[in-house]
């Protein structure tokens, strides 16, 4: 697949003091990625240089092969974007909005614009007045019109902001679509974080300005450990068996977390292969433990990231 975007040692320094300090990641086309962090870390600074809204103190952007430092519109020409809060004429209807943003682009494709409408669930409001719009609504709005240049790349910071649960999941479902689809790179930043799970095939996370990790996780966050989690009702006598049969694995041990629950059973999670998932529950009950659930335990993205960002903090 092709680079659409390519960040490269990005850097913005402002009177002296580094807010984004040299991060570099690629994009392909059709591939989403959650730009992470927490405020304040320099997710939107590194939004705005990639789409041109700051100057880029070092390093460069380059946008399906343009540098954005010497090519600007050539790399522009390529880019959709909302950035904060989307801007609209109020005392303008929906359509009009989207129409005399085409005209500044010299864009007549009525036909897209209703496409574009529909994909991003608007085109039932684009009679009304912007003025009456709900936050939602103006966010669904400006991601339209992000898409009405027919982009490569969609950058879109906090789409998912003001909307209800049934706005975010509409949102996810035409992302994907459109990176699916029409094969667009969506960089996208959300605090939502189980959002993103569901999206993006990487995340880059950014802390203090800086590049944390880049980390795959449309395979999963575990580290490619298999992990269960068992209920049981005996956890000092479950423990005495994880330890008896897997002394040797360290990680295995490392790993074990326990648990107590509200109805007086206990959680164990253990990293172990699979394959000794039943030699592990044939053992757990000649002991006499008596286990009442066996789940597939499951590492979120928010956990990894306060792991990830907890640990450079540390560091630091």
């Amino acid at each position: 697949m092709k680079t659409v975007l390519s960040v490269q040692h990005l850097t913005k320094e402002i009177k002296g003091k580094l807010i984004v300090r040299d991060i570099s990641f690629d994009v392909v086309e059709g591939e989403i990625i959650g730009l992470l962090g927490a405020n304040g870390a320099g997710k939107t600074t590194t939004m705005k240089m990639i789409v041109g809204l700051s100057t880029i103190s070092d390093g460069d952007v380059r946008i399906a092969g343009y540098s954005i430092k010497s090519q600007f519109s050539k790399a522009l020409s390529n880019v959709g974007a909302v950035i904060e809060a989307p801007a609209f004429y109020p005392y303008l209807s929906g359509y009009e909005n989207l129409r005399q943003y085409q005209r500044l682009h010299k864009n007549a494709d009525k036909d897209w614009l209703l496409e574009v409408a529909s994909l991003t669930g608007i085109e039932h409001a684009l009679k009304q007045r912007v003025g009456t719009y709900s936050m939602g609504m103006k966010q669904r709005l400006g991601i339209a019109q992000a898409l009405l240049r027919k982009p490569r790349l969609l950058v879109l910071d906090e789409p998912m902001n003001a909307l209800d649960p049934a706005g975010v999941r509409e949102t996810r479902n035409y992302l994907n679509k459109i990176a699916a689809d029409l094969g667009v790179a969506i960089v996208i930043s959300s605090h939502q974080l189980s959002e993103i799970e569901q999206m993006a095939r990487r995340v880059v996370i950014i802390q203090n300005g800086r590049l944390v990790i880049e980390q795959r996780i449309d395979n999963g966050l575990s580290d490619g450990n298999f992990c269960i989690t068992l209920h049981i009702d005996n956890i000092e006598l479950s423990s005495e068996v994880v330890t008896n049969l897997f002394g040797d694995d360290h990680h295995a041990l490392d790993y074990m977390q326990t648990e107590k629950l509200s109805n007086g059973l206990h959680t164990m999670t253990v990293a172990i292969d699979e394959g000794q998932v039943p030699k592990l529950i044939r053992a757990l009950c000649d002991a006499g433990v008596e286990v009442h659930r066996v789940l597939p335990a499951h590492t979120s993205l928010e956990d990894k990231f306060l792991e990830w960002t907890t640990a450079r903090s540390e560091v630091s």
